[in-house]
Protein backbone atom coordinates (compact mmCIF):
# COMPACT_ATOMS: atom_id res chain seq x y z
CA UNK A 1 0.00 0.00 0.00
CA UNK A 2 1.30 3.42 -0.86
CA UNK A 3 2.23 5.52 2.17
CA UNK A 4 1.88 8.75 0.24
CA UNK A 5 -0.30 11.36 1.94
CA UNK A 6 -2.96 12.88 -0.29
CA UNK A 7 -4.15 16.40 0.39
CA UNK A 8 -7.79 17.35 0.70
CA UNK A 9 -8.23 20.19 -1.77
CA UNK A 10 -10.68 23.06 -1.27
CA UNK A 11 -11.16 26.42 -3.02
CA UNK A 12 -9.80 29.20 -0.82
CA UNK A 13 -12.41 30.99 1.26
CA UNK A 14 -15.08 28.29 0.91
CA UNK A 15 -16.22 25.40 3.05
CA UNK A 16 -18.48 22.40 2.58
CA UNK A 17 -21.37 24.12 4.39
CA UNK A 18 -21.53 27.09 2.00
CA UNK A 19 -25.20 27.92 1.36
CA UNK A 20 -24.52 29.08 -2.19
CA UNK A 21 -21.78 26.69 -3.27
CA UNK A 22 -19.98 26.92 -6.60
CA UNK A 23 -19.84 23.82 -8.80
CA UNK A 24 -16.74 21.71 -9.06
CA UNK A 25 -14.61 22.40 -12.15
CA UNK A 26 -16.16 20.88 -15.27
CA UNK A 27 -12.93 19.21 -16.39
CA UNK A 28 -12.70 16.89 -13.39
CA UNK A 29 -13.23 13.17 -13.85
CA UNK A 30 -13.31 10.55 -11.13
CA UNK A 31 -15.63 9.45 -8.33
CA UNK A 32 -18.18 10.84 -5.93
CA UNK A 33 -17.43 9.01 -2.68
CA UNK A 34 -19.67 8.66 0.37
CA UNK A 35 -18.74 7.26 3.78
CA UNK A 36 -20.48 4.91 6.19
CA UNK A 37 -20.49 7.66 8.82
CA UNK A 38 -20.76 11.36 7.81
CA UNK A 39 -17.78 12.28 9.97
CA UNK A 40 -15.57 9.80 8.08
CA UNK A 41 -15.97 11.23 4.59
CA UNK A 42 -12.38 12.53 4.49
CA UNK A 43 -11.08 9.10 5.47
CA UNK A 44 -13.20 7.50 2.77
CA UNK A 45 -11.76 9.83 0.14
CA UNK A 46 -8.22 9.02 1.21
CA UNK A 47 -8.97 5.29 1.18
CA UNK A 48 -10.05 5.49 -2.46
CA UNK A 49 -7.02 7.61 -3.34
CA UNK A 50 -4.68 5.08 -1.77
CA UNK A 51 -6.35 2.17 -3.53
CA UNK A 52 -6.00 3.95 -6.88
CA UNK A 53 -2.33 4.68 -6.11
CA UNK A 54 -1.50 1.07 -5.33
CA UNK A 55 1.08 -0.17 -7.81
CA UNK A 56 -0.65 -3.48 -8.53
CA UNK A 57 -3.99 -1.82 -9.16
CA UNK A 58 -2.49 0.83 -11.44
CA UNK A 59 -0.66 -1.77 -13.51
CA UNK A 60 -3.90 -3.67 -13.95
CA UNK A 61 -6.25 -0.81 -14.73
CA UNK A 62 -4.46 2.37 -15.78
CA UNK A 63 -4.90 1.43 -19.44
CA UNK A 64 -8.70 1.27 -19.20
CA UNK A 65 -9.68 3.88 -21.76
CA UNK A 66 -12.99 5.60 -22.31
CA UNK A 67 -15.19 4.25 -25.13
CA UNK A 68 -13.83 5.34 -28.50
CA UNK A 69 -17.03 7.30 -29.16
CA UNK A 70 -16.02 9.64 -26.33
CA UNK A 71 -12.46 10.26 -27.50
CA UNK A 72 -12.12 13.40 -29.57
CA UNK A 73 -10.51 13.10 -33.04
CA UNK A 74 -6.75 13.30 -32.73
CA UNK A 75 -6.81 12.76 -28.96
CA UNK A 76 -4.30 10.30 -27.59
CA UNK A 77 -4.94 7.99 -24.66
CA UNK A 78 -3.62 9.34 -21.36
CA UNK A 79 -3.39 7.01 -18.31
CA UNK A 80 -4.08 8.40 -14.86
CA UNK A 81 -1.07 9.10 -12.64
CA UNK A 82 -2.47 10.05 -9.23
CA UNK A 83 -5.76 10.70 -7.45
CA UNK A 84 -6.73 13.67 -5.28
CA UNK A 85 -9.54 13.96 -2.73
CA UNK A 86 -11.51 17.20 -3.08
CA UNK A 87 -14.12 18.42 -0.62
CA UNK A 88 -17.38 19.23 -2.41
CA UNK A 89 -18.62 22.76 -1.59
CA UNK A 90 -22.09 22.65 -0.07
CA UNK A 91 -22.10 18.85 0.39
CA UNK A 92 -20.36 17.85 3.64
CA UNK A 93 -21.47 14.22 3.25
CA UNK A 94 -19.57 13.59 0.01
CA UNK A 95 -16.04 13.92 -1.28
CA UNK A 96 -14.82 13.90 -4.86
CA UNK A 97 -11.80 11.82 -5.85
CA UNK A 98 -10.32 13.34 -9.00
CA UNK A 99 -8.12 11.42 -11.40
CA UNK A 100 -4.95 13.24 -12.43
CA UNK A 101 -3.86 14.49 -14.85
CA UNK A 102 -7.08 16.28 -15.72
CA UNK A 103 -6.84 15.16 -19.36
CA UNK A 104 -6.68 11.44 -18.55
CA UNK A 105 -8.73 9.31 -20.92
CA UNK A 106 -9.32 6.39 -18.53
CA UNK A 107 -12.93 5.37 -17.99
CA UNK A 108 -14.04 6.07 -14.38
CA UNK A 109 -16.97 3.66 -14.79
CA UNK A 110 -14.68 0.71 -15.51
CA UNK A 111 -12.32 1.82 -12.76
CA UNK A 112 -15.20 1.99 -10.26
CA UNK A 113 -16.24 -1.51 -11.29
CA UNK A 114 -12.69 -2.70 -10.65
CA UNK A 115 -12.49 -0.90 -7.29
CA UNK A 116 -15.71 -2.57 -6.13
CA UNK A 117 -14.51 -5.96 -7.32
CA UNK A 118 -11.14 -5.65 -5.58
CA UNK A 119 -12.46 -4.29 -2.29
CA UNK A 120 -15.35 -6.74 -2.03
CA UNK A 121 -13.09 -9.65 -2.91
CA UNK A 122 -10.43 -8.81 -0.34
CA UNK A 123 -12.63 -7.33 2.40
CA UNK A 124 -12.59 -4.13 4.41
CA UNK A 125 -9.73 -5.27 6.64
CA UNK A 126 -7.55 -6.38 3.75
CA UNK A 127 -4.94 -4.45 1.82
CA UNK A 128 -7.59 -2.28 0.19
CA UNK A 129 -8.32 -0.55 3.54
CA UNK A 130 -11.74 0.76 2.62
CA UNK A 131 -13.39 0.33 6.01
CA UNK A 132 -14.90 3.85 5.94
CA UNK A 133 -16.08 3.93 2.32
CA UNK A 134 -19.74 3.32 1.53
CA UNK A 135 -20.09 4.09 -2.20
CA UNK A 136 -17.72 4.79 -5.09
CA UNK A 137 -19.85 6.47 -7.76
CA UNK A 138 -18.12 7.03 -11.14
CA UNK A 139 -18.30 10.49 -12.68
CA UNK A 140 -17.60 11.03 -16.38
CA UNK A 141 -18.58 14.71 -16.52
CA UNK A 142 -19.56 17.59 -14.23
CA UNK A 143 -21.61 20.76 -14.71
CA UNK A 144 -23.42 23.35 -12.57
CA UNK A 145 -26.56 21.82 -11.09
CA UNK A 146 -28.99 23.84 -13.23
CA UNK A 147 -27.10 22.90 -16.42
CA UNK A 148 -28.02 19.23 -16.07
CA UNK A 149 -29.89 19.11 -19.39
CA UNK A 150 -26.95 20.47 -21.37
CA UNK A 151 -24.68 17.92 -19.69
CA UNK A 152 -27.17 15.14 -20.37
CA UNK A 153 -27.38 16.08 -24.06
CA UNK A 154 -23.61 15.90 -24.33
CA UNK A 155 -23.28 12.49 -22.69
CA UNK A 156 -26.32 10.93 -24.36
CA UNK A 157 -25.12 12.01 -27.81
CA UNK A 158 -21.86 10.16 -27.12
CA UNK A 159 -23.16 7.07 -25.38
CA UNK A 160 -26.51 6.42 -27.05
CA UNK A 161 -26.00 6.11 -30.81
CA UNK A 162 -29.09 5.49 -32.91
CA UNK A 163 -29.91 1.77 -33.19
CA UNK A 164 -31.05 0.64 -36.62
CA UNK A 165 -34.45 -1.15 -36.80
CA UNK A 166 -32.84 -4.39 -37.96
CA UNK A 167 -30.56 -4.49 -34.90
CA UNK A 168 -31.94 -6.78 -32.20
CA UNK A 169 -32.31 -6.97 -29.33
CA UNK A 170 -32.86 -3.34 -28.50
CA UNK A 171 -30.96 -1.98 -25.52
CA UNK A 172 -32.89 -0.72 -22.52
CA UNK A 173 -32.12 2.17 -20.20
CA UNK A 174 -33.19 3.96 -17.05
CA UNK A 175 -32.37 7.31 -15.45
CA UNK A 176 -31.36 7.34 -11.77
CA UNK A 177 -31.29 10.68 -9.97
CA UNK A 178 -30.04 11.30 -6.44
CA UNK A 179 -29.21 14.33 -4.32
CA UNK A 180 -26.60 15.01 -1.64
CA UNK A 181 -27.22 18.41 -0.01
CA UNK A 182 -28.21 20.04 -3.32
CA UNK A 183 -27.98 23.80 -3.73
CA UNK A 184 -31.35 23.70 -5.54
CA UNK A 185 -33.80 20.93 -4.74
CA UNK A 186 -35.04 19.78 -8.16
CA UNK A 187 -38.07 17.59 -8.79
CA UNK A 188 -36.58 14.14 -9.34
CA UNK A 189 -39.47 12.87 -11.49
CA UNK A 190 -39.27 15.91 -13.78
CA UNK A 191 -35.49 15.64 -14.08
CA UNK A 192 -35.60 11.93 -14.93
CA UNK A 193 -38.32 12.43 -17.54
CA UNK A 194 -36.53 15.37 -19.16
CA UNK A 195 -33.31 13.38 -19.45
CA UNK A 196 -35.06 10.21 -20.64
CA UNK A 197 -36.74 12.22 -23.42
CA UNK A 198 -33.27 12.98 -24.82
CA UNK A 199 -32.51 9.29 -25.46
CA UNK A 200 -33.25 8.11 -29.03
CA UNK A 201 -36.53 6.23 -29.50
CA UNK A 202 -34.58 3.15 -30.60
CA UNK A 203 -33.87 2.46 -26.89
CA UNK A 204 -36.53 1.13 -24.54
CA UNK A 205 -37.18 2.09 -20.93
CA UNK A 206 -36.67 -0.60 -18.29
CA UNK A 207 -36.84 0.62 -14.70
CA UNK A 208 -36.20 -2.77 -13.10
CA UNK A 209 -33.10 -4.13 -14.81
CA UNK A 210 -31.89 -1.84 -17.61
CA UNK A 211 -28.89 -2.54 -19.81
CA UNK A 212 -27.68 1.04 -19.39
CA UNK A 213 -28.25 3.46 -16.52
CA UNK A 214 -27.87 7.21 -16.84
CA UNK A 215 -26.60 8.06 -13.38
CA UNK A 216 -27.13 11.63 -12.15
CA UNK A 217 -25.77 12.74 -8.78
CA UNK A 218 -26.26 16.27 -7.47
CA UNK A 219 -23.88 17.27 -4.68
CA UNK A 220 -23.81 20.88 -3.55
CA UNK A 221 -23.91 23.03 -6.68
CA UNK A 222 -22.67 20.30 -9.04
CA UNK A 223 -24.39 17.68 -11.14
CA UNK A 224 -22.25 14.64 -11.92
CA UNK A 225 -23.15 12.16 -14.65
CA UNK A 226 -22.10 8.83 -16.07
CA UNK A 227 -23.58 5.98 -18.09
CA UNK A 228 -23.21 2.61 -16.40
CA UNK A 229 -23.80 -0.86 -17.80
CA UNK A 230 -25.21 -3.34 -15.28
CA UNK A 231 -25.71 -0.74 -12.53
CA UNK A 232 -28.06 -2.93 -10.50
CA UNK A 233 -25.63 -5.88 -10.64
CA UNK A 234 -22.98 -3.58 -9.19
CA UNK A 235 -25.26 -2.94 -6.20
CA UNK A 236 -25.31 0.76 -7.06
CA UNK A 237 -21.58 0.94 -6.28
CA UNK A 238 -22.01 0.15 -2.59
CA UNK A 239 -18.77 -1.30 -1.30
CA UNK A 240 -18.79 -4.45 0.87
CA UNK A 241 -22.59 -4.62 0.67
CA UNK A 242 -22.46 -7.74 -1.46
CA UNK A 243 -20.09 -9.68 -3.64
CA UNK A 244 -19.46 -8.36 -7.12
CA UNK A 245 -21.76 -9.92 -9.73
CA UNK A 246 -20.27 -10.32 -13.19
Amino acid sequence: MSSKTFKIAMPEGLDTHDTSPPPLPSWLKGFCVTSKAPSDVRRAGLEVCNLLADGFFKLSYDDVSVPRSMVKPGETEVPYDTAEAILVPGSPGTIFVALRPDNTTVDPVLLARALIEEADHVGAEGWTKTAHTQRIIPVESIAPEMDYLQLAKQIISQRFPEIQPQQEPKKSFAVRYEEHSPAVHLNSAEVQKAVADLVPDSYTVNLENPDLTILMVVAGGSVMMSVVEGYEKLHRFHIHSASYVA
